[in-house]
């Protein structure tokens, strides 16, 4: 006997996740969180680094799926500089304190 086919996902979960606005709403929640990273402490600012990549590579590939390539390498950008040049970072060394990444407890 063969199975019947299952219905296709609908709901409210799947109209959201074709709606652009919540793709683009994942994607600066994702840049929130790596602006807080320097805040996190020393002995974890690595593996949150990582966690970041690891989120922040599904939500670039929906984003760039639903709203274009462009916004896609847009927030390509914003987040590389945000992993490389944190904003605490660059506010501390125009402050002249130097530090380093998550010394801020």
């Amino acid at each position: 006997m063969i199975a019947p086919l299952q219905a296709p996902l609908v709901g409210p979960l799947a109209m959201l996740a074709g709606h652009p606005g919540a793709a683009a709403l994942a994607a600066l929640s994702w840049a929130v969180l790596a602006c807080l990273l320097p805040m996190v402490r020393a002995r974890w600012y690595y593996p949150a680094i990582w966690a970041l990549i690891v989120v922040g590579v599904p939500v670039l590939g929906w984003l760039t799926y639903l709203c274009g390539p462009g916004f896609g390498v847009l927030f390509l950008a914003l987040g590389l500089s945000l992993l490389v040049w944190p904003p605490v970072e660059a506010m501390r060394r125009r402050r002249g304190q130097g530090g380093t990444p998550g010394a801020l407890h």
